[in-house]
């Protein structure tokens, strides 16, 4: 079990230092681009995924507001009904614009 540990953390030290660009000689060696070109990691690629993933919650999130809120449209004859209940018009007009509604 702990053969199998050091192992893993090997490969993790090791995935680590490879993700951060070898720092002043990095991938492109002596003088190159320094931290702008790490192929997509180091610290500017995990900001980038970052951004990436709070950009999908964000669209997730307001596609689900707006099925919500689809789904909550009242029917006219839902707000007919509401408004009898709550005694905003009569019996009697309560049932001339059931009817109009319905035919």
């Amino acid at each position: 079990m702990k053969k199998y540990f050091e192992l893993s953390l090997m490969m993790i030290t090791g995935l680590l230092v490879s993700c951060g660009g070898g720092g002043p000689y990095g991938p492109m060696g002596l003088g190159g681009w320094g931290p702008m070109m790490h192929y997509g990691f180091g610290y500017g690629g995990t900001f980038m995924w970052i951004i990436f993933l709070i950009v999908i919650g964000l669209l997730i999130y307001f596609i689900v507001n707006a099925q919500k809120t689809k789904d909550r449209a009242e029917s006219p004859l839902d707000i007919l009904k509401r408004r009898y209940a709550k005694g905003e018009i009569t019996k009697e007009e309560y049932e001339r614009m059931k009817k109009d509604l319905e035919g």
